[in-house]
């Protein structure tokens, strides 16, 4: 019961950071994309296919839940006309065609999406031991959306480009060592490159390469946006690092069950 009131409190207060955020042209839009609905159709086999069709569900949904956080977050943000689109085989990816107006607001919508996360991660876990007895199938499923909400996001905050954790630390490394920007950008494009090839997850690898460009021209575009307070920074470290904390405790036996 405990796990189920944190996890309304932790809803409440995401819903608290976005309010504003699900307003707007989009979200009830009428009619659809035929692109984006192949894509997503696409996504979906793909994800059912590696995974399982468990598991591959679950994947669709937390990264449909992921990008709502980094949508709405770009909404609150003043960005009226984001939205998102799920790739096959890499995931989603939410689109503004504004660059956000400082650094402190880029940092927001990159963390809002595996932030978002965390309620659901919990009320998962909390109606899946309430339920266990009663509709153990329904209850083993919440289960397993707990663990991928918590391993997916968790993934995403790692220090590596251009994970949304690699942007937050870019982020930040500029606000308070702005000269190391640079080298610390190659150091976590590098080290994610290293990983895909360790691990033989070669398709990542080309989605590494590719966001290569990006993240040369992303140096020309912090001079463009706002600077960020070292104050602010300090507040944003803190929720990165409590983030990222609270999806290790949900995706630990998840984890724990890959080695």
């Amino acid at each position: 019961m405990l796990t189920l009131i944190l996890s309304l409190i932790l809803i409440a207060g995401t819903a608290l950071a976005l309010r504003g955020g699900f307003a707007g042209a989009g979200w009830n839009r009428v009619g659809f994309d035929v692109n984006a609905l192949g894509l997503s159709a696409v996504a979906v086999v793909a994800a059912i296919w590696f995974f399982g069709w468990q598991y591959g569900a679950a994947f669709i949904i937390a990264i449909m839940i992921h990008e709502i956080g980094h949508v709405a977050a770009f909404r609150v943000c003043g960005h009226k006309d984001a939205q998102f689109r799920l790739i096959p085989l890499f995931g989603g990816v939410a689109v503004s065609r504004n660059l956000p107006a400082s650094h402190d607001r880029d940092l927001f919508i990159s963390l809002m999406g595996p932030a978002i996360c965390l309620g659901p991660m919990a009320l998962c876990f909390a109606v899946a031991n309430l339920i266990f007895l009663q509709a153990p199938a329904v209850a083993s499923f919440l289960y397993i959306q707990g663990l991928v909400l918590g391993g997916l996001n968790l993934f995403n905050l790692l220090p590596f480009w251009p994970l949304d954790g690699g942007k937050i630390v870019r982020l930040l490394t500029y606000t308070f060592f702005p000269k190391a920007t640079r080298a610390v950008s190659i150091i976590m494009s590098a080290s994610a490159a290293a990983l895909c090839v360790a691990t033989g997850s070669y398709i990542l690898l080309f989605f590494v390469l590719l966001s290569w460009q990006g993240l040369i021209q992303s140096e020309q575009l912090f001079a463009i946006q706002r600077p960020m307070r070292k104050s602010t920074a300090w507040v944003a470290l803190t929720a990165y690092l409590c983030t990222a904390g609270a999806l290790y405790l949900g995706a630990a036996q998840f984890l724990q069950s890959l080695f």
